[in-house]
């Protein structure tokens, strides 16, 4: 284990997870974990957070990786977002996961961004957030007293807040091998390209039998507290036989889920509209019908 001074803060990077574990069972509220540090140090930076200790869990390789286990898709907290984009197992077993990755940020952005770091902001704009939970993916956490498995819908708890404890430490993601998970789409609408901070996000996945919806996952960004789950929506869609008038009310039945609200970027009342859109385009990319035109 490597220490030392990064200005006004302890630096340690451990070399496995358990020394990783170690030191957050010790120091608790004290430290705060950096990886990527695409969001972790503008924060201190503006005093957004005040850590005592840096723990750079770079070189823990075990975090790291996409793999295939029995029948799940396993992927790393450390694994970044350019990884996911250049992975042949993730496209071929998630176009949702991909698609979301592609509009990530930008290039140089993506290389040094995690997967991990991408969920722990707990932004209710974390691109990588939404279509994991359409893919209804687990998180892995692990601390020196237990580990847990709960599911990505549930991780959030507020802006900012998710459920991990001070001692505790994500250590991968999964999701199911299924058809339903191969295929999707995922879109956003933001004010620019690449950097973009989306204003609505959509990502739906979906299973069609003989032109009925077999089985649907919706979720949503930057229309609520967290990235969310649009489980009414669901329900209503479900075992229904395709057609635009279910097409139609399922649009309205987005807009009265969501729960945003007005800001800088976008009003409540837009991104009620949007999304709604937003699910229409992709429900249409999915089912091969035609697609409405966006616009801003």
């Amino acid at each position: 284990m490597r220490r030392g001074i990064m200005n006004q803060f302890k630096y340690i990077s451990p070399e496995n997870k358990e020394e990783a574990l170690k030191i957050l069972k010790e120091e608790r509220a004290n430290v705060c974990i950096v990886a990527g540090c695409t969001n972790v140090l503008p924060d201190i930076k503006v005093k957004k957070i005040s850590p005592k200790i840096l723990v750079d869990i770079t070189a823990i390789q075990e975090l790291r990786g996409i793999d295939k286990k029995k029948d799940k898709i396993c992927i790393g907290p450390l694994t970044t977002i350019a990884e996911l984009v250049n992975s042949e197992l993730i496209l071929k077993e998630s176009k949702v996961l991909i698609q979301a990755a592609r509009e990530f940020a930008d290039p140089l952005v993506r290389n040094n961004a995690t997967i991990g770091g991408n969920l722990v902001t707990a932004s209710p704009a974390a691109d990588m957030a939404v279509p994991l939970i359409a893919l209804d993916a687990i998180v892995k956490i692990e601390s020196v007293r237990e580990k847990r498995e709960v599911k990505l819908k549930e991780f959030f708890l507020e802006p900012g807040k998710t459920i991990l404890q001070d001692d505790e430490m994500i250590v991968g993601i999964e999701f199911e091998q299924s058809d339903i998970n191969k295929n999707g789409y995922f879109i956003k609408l933001g004010q620019r390209k690449a950097m973009a901070i989306a204003i609505a996000s959509v990502a739906v996945n979906l299973e069609v039998r003989q032109n009925k919806i077999s089985q649907i996952r919706i979720a949503a960004g930057s229309v609520a507290p967290t990235p969310i789950r649009l489980t009414i929506v669901e329900e209503f869609l479900k075992n229904k036989e395709i057609s635009n008038k279910l097409v139609e009310e399922a649009v309205n039945k987005v807009s009265e889920e969501v729960n945003p609200i007005s800001d800088i970027r976008a009003s409540e009342e837009y991104r009620r509209y949007i999304s709604g859109i937003l699910f229409k385009r992709a429900f249409n990319k999915l089912t091969d019908s035609p697609i409405i035109q966006l616009t801003n």
